[in-house]
């Protein structure tokens, strides 16, 4: 929505809250009967609060408003949980202060285990290189063929176009060199 949309749409919430002075909305009217796009902006914001004036509000059951007026009490009776400042540990143990720190220590350590072994790398069975080492002989023996077969074509088709050529020109000589010495002749 630009600027010049929010303009009217706050003139045009004040005509309906009638907030604005009579001149006010007299000159709004009739702004609204050279601009089509005010004028259906206005008949809907009216016929928007005609609607909503016929909306009636349902009072909440009780049981549900009882609820929510606890909500604010239950949380006002819990404490905040705290990592660094575990008093949530501390108070039902019965420990003093000066162990906190301990007992921050002690918890961590099952977690410093956990994250060193899920972090270790996996490393494969007997089984897994051997299959591996197979994989790759294939994959190699493959290779290996295929460059055969390769280099046979690429010498097959270099050489008989060379072998062409080759022996392509020395035939024309030859016949040049034939055609020659029979024009000698005759």
């Amino acid at each position: 929505m630009n600027e010049y949309d929010e303009k009217w749409e706050d003139r045009i919430n004040a005509l309906l809250e009638g907030e604005l002075s009579p001149e006010d909305a007299d000159l709004l009217k009739a702004e609204a009967s050279d601009d089509r796009e005010l004028a259906r902006a206005i008949v809907e914001a009216y016929q928007l609060q005609q609607v909503m004036d016929t909306v009636h509000i349902e009072r909440a059951p009780d049981s549900l408003r009882k609820r929510l007026r606890s909500v604010p009490r239950q949380q006002r009776s819990t404490k905040k949980f705290s990592l660094l400042q575990p008093r949530w540990a501390t108070a039902q143990a019965g420990l003093s202060t000066a162990l906190r720190p301990y007992l921050l220590a002690l918890a961590a350590i099952p977690l410093v285990l956990i994250t060193v072994t899920l972090m270790r790398p996996t490393t494969p069975s007997e089984a897994d290189v051997a299959k591996a080492r197979q994989e790759m002989a294939i994959a190699f023996a493959y290779l290996d063929r295929a460059g055969v077969v390769t280099r046979r074509e690429i010498e097959s088709t270099v050489g008989h176009t060379l072998a062409n050529a080759v022996t392509g020109s020395v035939n024309k000589a030859i016949q040049s060199q034939n055609l020659y010495s029979k024009e000698k002749e005759a």
